[in-house]
């Protein structure tokens, strides 16, 4: 603890000293005209009075008012201060400045017939606006080819888009949240020929009785149609060979102010998942309906080797369907009702796909100097099924605020796949079957008492319900924990899990001036029954497998927590303090072995978040955050369950961890001049009482056991990222850096290690579209990863990215695409390139587009590369997608 409050006040220290050592000089007052009525929109310009040059600007708001913070006094400093109706007038400062009111004259000003270039950035107060044309290029398809070109945004291979390094906390279309958090739907299919403008919301508060009162410290988007009402829609209709090829995409699309839809059909089995689409994307904040899942990922898992880090339509050899239908009606008194339905089928094979551990258990201490070294191949078939029924009604003014989610979700799981250990004699078979089911409500409202004070409430209701399945045979090439289970062809693992969980607040709230206060009692239950079971197979026969290979849980939490807030908010700070006082209570029944534990203790868990805006161009964060929980009970099952061939169990008791985190961070931006950067830095530290013993077989089978042991794990993290837009020659520059240290305890085959990876990564990007026939993006990463406790495990990967496109006559466009990866760990080396060319011809006036592609026009088979984690290296040889050619029609409607 006290290593915790020394690091809270260093990063404290930081922050508060960088947030002083700015805005030492402020410059505030009012424009008038000479009837004494304020001027709005005037443009008033800090500049040095020798060269007019500009150092810093800012409009005055509809009260006359302005504001603006100089780092340093200078002399010779002016004001000057602009407007159409009014004539220019220069005011000299003199230091310290005195409040200002300045009074402008009438004036008529004749314009000589200019043309007028619209910005590509503009900023009104907390919006910044992003003008769709002037980073759009002929090539570009969907909305989201232009949300990665932007500066100051960034997008996820996933599709989750960040602002300044901040995930999103809101996406609209006109004000309007279709999509609640699933808005990749949207960018991979919306045109940008329909939109005019991507705004960002910095700080963004959705709920609007607290806008203005409750800092989220989160950005949101909306995008700006053209039209106010909107029937679009993109299609795409493609076939090809090598093998036989499909990619077909339907998404017709409807937006108005009162009603929305989204509606698409998709299937291809071109590399290309639909999963990642219908992915949630963003979080809710404190006041909103609460953020539950019970895990969407099955228990019991196969063992195969890691996915690859190329794009996926490389390597993933698939089929798959999505049928999604987005409904957002807006009915009386502000009442929002919105659908999102959709069902997903997908199938995916990963045959011989090749990895090369090598364990680092290595304790020179001990004496032991040989890390263990084996080969898997593995061959997997896995079939997925979702489908999903969310319905939401939501009531947002200013007087009040209501919302309530159901949902339904029913998914299931089947995977099999082969897996040969070092020879091919050594053919192990594994299967899994895994059904999940899900329910859950949602709601919270906030009642208005008086005009500055309301009552907060919340609830949740979740139920979920899993059977898994799995099986994996023949035992003879196990490293089995039991002599005795070789008596049996072939193992099946099962796994039952029933769970409520439930989740109710309910706060009294007042405000006060710039200050928000807020008192909440919040009570948390959950309880869940988890039943296991290993069985054998004998002859044909599965019978359950006697002695310490069957669980029977009844895992029961409960919490009753009292949540002081306080929230200010002004034009320029703003902070957020939460001291939850939480009594929990933890038991476990283990029917099995007759054996019953509990604990209960008080947490207080504080967070803090600041923000304060220096200027139009600076603002800095920070945060830190204290908290305790007790261990889950997936760590608490005594009876050794078999999954990913690995035996493990966990005989320990309920016992709190302590989690540790902060951050500070600084953002720039000056949209006028193209300029955005951020820059942060994280601390966090995991303090656990439980250490996980590994004890690894030659063929990279392990037995896990639980140890009581006090151990800590660190990870420091440092962030820089700088964008530059270069207008007069339509040039966007993107750079960052990022460095960062995990220091992790491991007790590996009764060897005991403090791992230490320390990892470095460069980026930068570059967009040119300054001539009309030609634009160039490109792309350079490199990463170096070392483990500094074993010299040996160091790697390096560089890689480039590049696409042309070409467009030498109208309705001509020739598109290049150049992935190039080089891998380096000691003296092996491994690299990879491909090459991809599309041609497209587009009938401009129907907007329809014939596209010929060919993909891995080098026919490479294999991809390599290598991982280096905190106790391994692997280096991995995984079969790719061979040459294709694709013939497809794709047009907008």
């Amino acid at each position: 603890m006290p290593h915790f409050i020394h690091n809270s006040l260093i990063l404290c220290t930081f922050l508060l000293a960088s947030l002083v050592a700015v805005g030492q000089e402020r410059i505030q007052g009012k424009v008038v005209d000479q009837a004494n009525t304020p001027i709005e929109g005037a443009i008033i310009s800090l500049v040095k009075a020798e060269t007019e040059e500009v150092i810093q600007y800012t409009q005055s708001n509809t009260a006359g008012v302005f504001e603006m913070s100089l780092l340093t006094p200078s002399p010779n400093l002016n004001l000057r201060i602009q407007h159409l109706d009014y004539a220019l007038y220069h005011h000299a400062l003199v230091f310290p400045v005195s409040y200002l009111t300045l009074t402008l004259k009438e004036q008529q000003t004749v314009l000589e017939e200019i043309f007028i270039k619209p910005s590509p950035i503009t900023q009104r107060n907390d919006t910044l606006s992003y003008r769709v044309e002037s980073f759009a290029t002929k090539t570009d398809r969907v909305l989201e080819d232009v949300l990665k070109r932007l500066p100051g945004i960034e997008v996820s291979a996933s599709g989750q888009i960040k602002y300044q390094g901040e995930n999103i906390n809101r996406f609209y279309v006109e004000g309007l949240d279709l999509m609640k958090g699933r808005y990749s739907a949207v960018t991979k299919a919306i045109s940008p020929d329909d939109i005019s403008r991507v705004e960002v919301y910095e700080d963004h508060q959705p709920i609007k009785m607290l806008d203005g009162k409750v800092a989220t410290g989160k950005p949101a988007l909306n995008i700006r149609l053209k039209n106010k009402v909107s029937r679009a829609g993109t299609a795409k209709i493609g076939g090809g060979f090598t093998p036989f090829l499909w990619d077909v995409a339907l998404s017709p699309m409807f937006f108005s102010q009162n009603f929305q839809t989204l509606a698409s059909y998709e299937t291809n089995n071109t590399g290309q998942t639909l999963t990642t689409k219908m992915q949630q994307l963003y979080t809710f904040q404190e006041y909103d309906t609460f953020l539950y899942s019970s895990t969407n990922t099955p228990f019991l898992q196969l063992a195969t080797n890691t996915d690859p880090s190329i794009k996926q339509n490389r390597y993933w050899f698939n089929t798959s369907h999505l049928g999604n239908l987005n409904v957002l009606q807006k009915l009386r008194s502000n009442w929002e009702l919105t659908g999102t339905f959709y069902y997903l089928n997908e199938n995916n094979d990963a045959d011989d796909r090749v990895q090369t551990t090598t364990i680092h258990y290595l304790n020179p201490t001990l004496g032991t100097s040989e890390p263990i070294t084996y080969q898997r191949t593995t061959a997997s078939h896995a079939a997925k099924e979702i489908f999903h029924a969310e319905l939401t009604v939501t009531q947002n003014k200013k007087q009040n605020y209501t919302k309530n989610k159901t949902t339904i979700r029913v998914s299931k799981d089947k995977t099999r796949g082969d897996l040969v250990v070092n020879t091919p004699e050594n053919l192990i078979q594994q299967k899994v079957n895994a059904p999940i089911f899900q329910l859950q409500n949602t709601l919270s409202t906030l009642i208005p008492l008086t005009e500055k004070h309301w009552i907060n409430f919340r609830s949740l209701l979740d139920f979920s319900n899993s059977k898994e399945a799995y099986s994996a045979s023949p035992t003879a090439l196990f490293n089995l924990d039991n002599p005795d289970l070789s008596t049996y062809q072939s193992l099946s693992q099962h796994y039952d899990n029933q769970s409520f969980y439930t989740k109710n607040a309910i706060a009294y709230v007042w405000r006060q001036h710039a200050w928000t206060f807020s008192e909440e009692y919040n009570f948390t239950f959950q309880q869940t029954h988890v039943n296991t079971g290993l069985y054998g197979n004998e002859t044909d026969f599965w019978i359950p497998i006697p002695g310490d290979y069957h669980n029977q849980l009844h895992y029961q939490t409960s919490s009753n927590a009292l949540h002081s807030r306080i929230n200010f908010k002004a034009k320029r700070w703003s902070f957020n303090l939460n001291l939850p006082l939480d009594w929990t209570t933890v038991s476990l029944i283990d029917k099995e072995r007759d054996q019953r534990d509990s604990n209960r203790k008080l947490f207080l868990s504080p967070t803090f978040y600041a923000q304060y805006v220096a200027s139009l161009y600076w603002t800095f964060k920070g945060n830190i955050g204290y908290t305790s929980v007790f261990t889950p009970l997936n760590q608490l099952y005594s009876s050794t369950v078999l999954n990913e061939l690995n035996f493990s169990a966990y005989t320990n008791r309920i016992l709190p961890s302590h989690h540790f985190t902060s951050k500070i961070e600084t953002n720039f931006k000056d949209p006028f001049t193209g300029w955005f950067a951020y820059f942060n830095l994280a601390y966090i530290e995991q303090q656990n009482p439980i250490l996980f013993a590994q004890e690894i077989g030659e063929n990279g089978q392990q037995v896990i056991r639980a140890i009581e042991q006090n151990n800590t794990q660190i990870t420091q993290r440092l962030e820089l990222n700088i964008n530059k837009l270069i207008e007069p020659i339509s040039t966007i520059l993107k750079g960052s850096f990022s460095h960062s240290r995990n220091k992790n305890p491991m007790l590996i085959n009764q060897a005991h290690n403090t791992v230490r990876i320390h990892q470095n990564s460069y980026r930068f990007s570059l967009s040119n579209t300054s001539f009309t026939w030609l634009n160039i993006d490109y792309s350079f990463a490199y990463q170096q990863v070392q483990n500094k406790d074993f010299s040996s495990s160091s790697s390096t990967k560089i890689t480039h990215d590049a696409t042309l496109g070409l467009l030498p006559f109208a309705q001509h466009t020739l598109l290049t695409t150049l992935a190039y990866q080089e891998d380096h760990i000691q003296q092996q080396s491994f690299s990879n390139t491909f090459v991809d060319l599309i041609y497209r011809y587009t009938f401009s006036k129907r907007k329809i587009d014939l596209e010929l592609a060919w993909t891995n026009i080098f026919n490479y088979k294999e991809y390599s590369q290598v991982i280096v984690n905190d106790m391994m290296t692997n280096v991995m040889q995984t079969p790719i997608r061979p040459r294709q050619l694709m013939v497809s029609i794709r047009f907008a409607f």
